[in-house]
């Protein structure tokens, strides 16, 4: 993903009030999206130690994550193993190591900003998703004048006290419009973008043709 900010351990705090305020909804967003799910395959790119799952319902789903962090990877092995069928380190800017339209369910909570080239990476989901599978893409709603307030003041602070910083780790920002022209243009159909915790949060589902 390209990014110089390590926040490893700023995952450790997502589900946790008050960080919940913004994370919860994008949990129920996902559960809610297993329950969509027609098939029992589903990828979690840029998972992190995936701290999500102990807060889903995913019986009957065979579960893939992946990340660029081995120690995201690592951990969220050593946390969900027995719940994993596959967890994968993979590079910066290479593709998924995974085939054509193998997954019925492909999501991406909170990555997509992340990135200074997302077109590629996109067109990695919208690959390895089933034709008729559901592509779920979360990232912070840039139109969002008190997300933006926030970010800039308060989350600057503290993130500053755990040793990082806001300012470069999201080099893409996107507003429902930008979101949904990047989705059509890496192949995704049938987009609908939705906001969520009080309007922070752009939440997409689209579909493969």
């Amino acid at each position: 993903m390209g990014e110089a900010t390590d926040y490893f351990e700023n995952h450790r705090h997502k589900l946790r009030f008050p960080w919940s305020l913004y994370h919860r909804p994008i949990v129920q967003a996902f559960e809610a999206a297993l329950g969509r799910s027609g098939g029992p395959e589903v990828l979690n790119v840029g998972a992190g130690p995936f701290f999500e799952l102990s807060r889903v319902d995913a019986r009957g789903r065979r579960l893939t994550v992946c990340d660029i962090d081995a120690r995201a990877v690592e951990l969220a092995k050593k946390l969900h193993g027995q719940h994993l069928f596959g967890a994968d380190t993979v590079a910066p800017g290479a593709p998924l190591p995974y085939a054509d339209d193998r997954f019925d369910l492909v999501v991406a909570m909170e990555v997509v900003e992340h990135l200074t080239e997302p077109l590629p990476w996109l067109r990695e989901l919208v690959r390895v998703a089933r034709p008729g599978g559901e592509i779920l893409l979360t990232t912070p709603n840039y139109a969002s004048a008190s997300l933006v307030a926030i970010e800039n003041t308060a989350l600057e602070l503290v993130a500053r006290s755990h040793g990082f910083t806001r300012k470069t780790i999201h080099p893409t920002k996107f507003d429902a419009a930008s979101l949904t022209a990047l989705m059509a243009e890496a192949g995704a159909t049938r987009i609908e973008i939705g906001t969520l915790s009080f309007g922070w949060v752009l939440v997409a589902r689209a579909k493969k043709a």
